[in-house]
């Protein structure tokens, strides 16, 4: 089975953080690879809005920034149960500002890794 693609930001330690608290998560950690935002498709060309949020690129093709790519990522772990409330009425917006203001501010918040 082909994997998911999560795009993030490897220079940020809140994110890396995350990522670490997912694959304690994870139900099967080899379905998803996780990859720098730079090696993301969107990149290829002038890497304008690259790392400003992460990604995620199903097997099918499909692909969702930010907030969405979160609530993706959700059901690949044990916390799969949770993810009905991500599709509650308001959560959409509630969750794409705070998505928003937290990649706006992750540097501030939790600082930053010298680039690999």
């Amino acid at each position: 089975m082909k994997p998911v693609i999560v795009y993030y930001d490897r220079n940020c330690t809140l994110c890396q953080r995350l990522r670490r608290w997912y694959m304690r998560l994870a139900r099967d950690p080899k379905a998803v690879l996780w990859r720098h935002y730079a090696e993301a498709p969107a990149c290829g060309l002038d890497g304008s809005h690259c790392g400003e949020t992460m990604s995620v690129e199903k097997p099918d093709g499909a692909r969702f920034y930010g907030f969405y790519a979160t609530r993706v990522l959700l059901g690949y772990t044990w916390l799969v149960f949770l993810q009905p409330l991500l599709y509650l009425p308001g959560m959409s917006t509630l969750g794409e500002k705070g998505y928003a203001w937290i990649a706006r501010n992750r540097y501030r918040l939790m600082g930053r890794n010298e680039p690999n």
